[in-house]
């Protein structure tokens, strides 16, 4: 495999520490009926350091980004932009770097003018995937510590492996060009309701599920 194209090809490491920027309302407060009230996006940026093959280093913003400015970033030697993802979870938090041995210490650091923190490694690059002749899915496991909620009624996607593993839809391509993702025949995708709020950590390592054609990720595996 071209090493190169491999490590192009990085992640979605996961729902990135992404600041959201709301607004409180009086209680008297009234919305117009002809109003639209939508909720944004959580979109998160991420920059990934190849220091070898043995350490590839996942930054995500720790500010609030804008596309025209990640797009701006002039990336040298040894780094890698990976494409804007798109959270699926109600909320989520890393709960220390990978390297940290309490929760709560983070490493932190500026590169390219940005403020950045030290949320993930990618430990494999190149998981192998059961029953995946096609390459149509591809699996990295990645250290971090992770923990993501889904609020009640929630619609989750589910990656449900031959074996019977599931995975949790954590996020996706902002600039993807389909909504639908295509898996091996024994590979399910089941939409499954949510009837109260979930909060879970994620394994770690988590095997992160990338589908080739619109870059789905599934994480996991989870027991929901």
């Amino acid at each position: 495999m071209n090493i190169m194209k491999n490590l192009l090809f990085l992640l979605s490491i996961s729902v990135l520490s992404i600041a959201l920027i709301s607004c409180e309302k009086d209680e008297d407060t009234k919305v117009p009926e002809e109003e639209t009230v939508t909720e944004p996006k959580r979109i998160g940026f991420e920059l990934v350091q190849i220091i070898s093959m043995d350490s590839i280093l996942v930054w995500a913003n720790n500010e609030i980004l804008t596309q025209e400015e990640f797009d701006s970033i002039q990336i040298t030697s040894g780094w890698q932009k990976n494409e804007p993802r798109e959270g699926m979870p109600d909320y989520a938090r890393f709960l220390r770097s990978p390297d940290a041995e309490e929760d709560g210490e983070f490493t932190t650091a500026g590169h390219f003018g940005f403020q950045w923190l030290f949320n993930a490694q990618i430990v494999d690059s190149n998981a192998e995937l059961p029953e995946n002749g096609e390459g149509l899915i591809t699996g990295r496991y990645i250290a971090k510590y992770h923990q993501v909620t889904f609020n009640a009624g929630r619609i989750l996607s589910i990656l449900i492996s031959p074996q019977g593993e599931e995975f949790v839809l954590i996020s996706r391509d902002v600039n993807r060009t389909t909504d639908t993702p295509v898996v091996p025949k024994t590979w399910k995708i089941e939409e499954r309701e949510i009837n109260e709020s979930i909060t879970f950590d994620l394994p770690n390592p988590t095997l992160n599920i990338r589908a080739e054609n619109n870059q789905d990720s599934w994480q996991g595996p989870v027991i929901l």
